[in-house]
């Protein structure tokens, strides 16, 4: 179960936002919890995986595979932030790897108990791909903002 911390994120995380209570519960009771110490890692570039992981407390970090073989930090995410939902809805490997930064708490949900909720719930599970869909959009934003400055800066080297 999730520590009194944890169960607050549940109410205040965006990706739960304007859920009533009995499907907070839902997602309590459905998620599976677990605990990394600092530079743990939580999942691998390359693995195939489908479990959507949500922050109940401490801090991840995200990096990517580089060419010359060693791993940039693409960013950091704390209480509340959630990742694997590419994985979750494509089906297809990591795009990042994940390393607890510090010692972190996490819900892991696993696609096909969320699918048989989004099944039997359809309303619930547009509300919450409709969450995944936005922050996809955000991150897009984010990431294209980087490359414009990158390309900005080699151009005028």
């Amino acid at each position: 179960m999730p520590t009194l911390e944890g169960k607050d994120v549940f109410r205040t995380a965006y990706l739960f936002e304007g859920l009533r209570s009995e499907e907070l519960s839902l997602f309590r009771s459905m998620a599976r919890y677990e605990n990394y110490g600092p530079g743990e890692m939580v999942l691998s570039e390359e693995d195939v995986g489908a479990d959507l992981f949500l922050i109940l407390s401490g801090r991840v970090r995200v990096t990517k595979r580089m060419p010359e073989n060693y791993e940039q930090v693409i960013g950091f995410m704390g209480k509340g932030e959630f990742f694997g939902e590419m994985a979750l809805l494509d089906k297809m490997s990591r795009s990042a790897s994940v390393y607890a930064h510090q010692t972190t708490e996490l819900a892991v949900f696993s696609h096909d108990e969320l699918l048989e909720v989004f099944d039997e719930r359809p309303d619930l599970g547009f509300q919450i791909v409709r969450k995944f869909a936005e922050v996809l959009s955000r991150r897009l934003r984010n990431a294209n903002d980087k490359l414009r400055a990158m390309l900005h800066v080699e151009r005028s080297l």
